[in-house]
């Protein structure tokens, strides 16, 4: 499975830049060179140009919901669900994440063509979602989420104040997950929703090990362009999470094929030993993260232990 990287093309361009090898060639990755980066310049382009066809190299997924919420309770405040989940770069392009989009959504895993009403999660918010999944091709469907123009994520992400978007970068060496974005509340509370559920810090097990960092103001992804999709929301800012190919395949039983990894997710095998801590850590935290977010409540003003 190649699971192109936003991150690898950017250090490919800096290697260029210097007169080193790129990382496509360092460490045989499958990552795209940053000379045939993003084939296409706009999801519109890459719909409008007719060498691939929807439905045979892709398909876009996408839930718009616009709910009535009233709250009239003197002891308690209900979350207003506003957070939309997008995964830009589904299916074989950044392989996991269209998965994990369904599920933080509150989803099952669920294939095309299933009513998403048989397959919601009891008990948790379903979230407007928006995933556009390559099926061939993959490398070549690359959008750059800041040239991202699809007219259902642009909608999704308008109707709700804030969004969490999933990507994938190329480290099969150590499990990792990278928050980046405009929303620095929002990425507080993914952090700390993080720690509280147990995916970081190193817990004594090593398999268990994840490390969770907040990408620093000048990192090429660290997500806080405006233009970035994620960002496209009501309040102008939303989180973005970047993880890495051990961490997503650590997730999956079996991480070869989109059917295989939507019946195993977060089921253990001999190659995933801990696929159900961590996916579930990981979907549990991000959920509590937005519903933390969406109550207005802040980590940095957290008591101190």
């Amino acid at each position: 499975m190649t699971n192109t990287s936003r991150r690898t093309v950017l250090a490919s361009v800096a290697a260029v830049a210097a007169g080193l090898p790129t990382l496509n060639a360092v460490v045989g990755n499958g990552a795209t060179p940053a000379a045939a980066a993003d084939t296409f310049v706009s999801n519109t382009k890459l719909y409008s140009d007719g060498t691939y066809k929807e439905g045979v190299d892709y398909m876009r997924r996408y839930r718009i919901g616009a709910p009535v919420v009233t709250d009239n309770d003197r002891y308690a405040s209900v979350a207003l669900n506003s957070t939309a989940v997008i995964a830009p770069h589904g299916g074989g392009i950044e392989a996991g994440t269209s998965e994990l989009c369904m599920a933080v959504a509150g989803y099952k895993p669920f294939d095309h063509g299933i009513d998403p009403s048989t397959v919601a999660v009891a008990g948790e918010v379903q979230r407007d979602f928006w995933m556009f999944e390559a099926l061939t091709h993959s490398s070549d469907q690359h959008i750059t989420s800041t040239n991202c123009d699809d007219p259902a994520a642009l909608a999704v992400c308008a109707n709700n104040l804030y969004a969490v978007s999933l990507h994938g970068f190329s480290d099969a060496s150590q499990r990792k997950i990278i928050i980046g974005g405009r929303d620095e509340r929002l990425k507080r509370n993914l952090a700390a929703s993080f720690e509280k559920c147990g995916i970081t810090p190193y817990t004594g097990n090593i398999g268990w090990n994840v490390i969770v960092e907040v990408a620093a103001a000048g990192d090429p992804i660290n997500g806080d362009d405006p233009a970035n999709i994620v960002n496209k929301t009501r309040t102008g800012a939303g989180a973005q999470l970047e993880i890495s190919t051990a961490m997503r395949e650590a997730m999956f039983g079996d991480f070869s094929t989109g059917s295989q990894r939507r019946s195993t997710a977060g089921v253990p095998s001999t190659d995933s030993p801990y696929a159900d801590r961590l996916w579930n850590g990981f979907v549990k935290a991000v959920r509590d993260a937005m519903r933390n977010h969406e109550l207005g409540q802040d980590p940095q003003y957290y008591p101190q232990a």
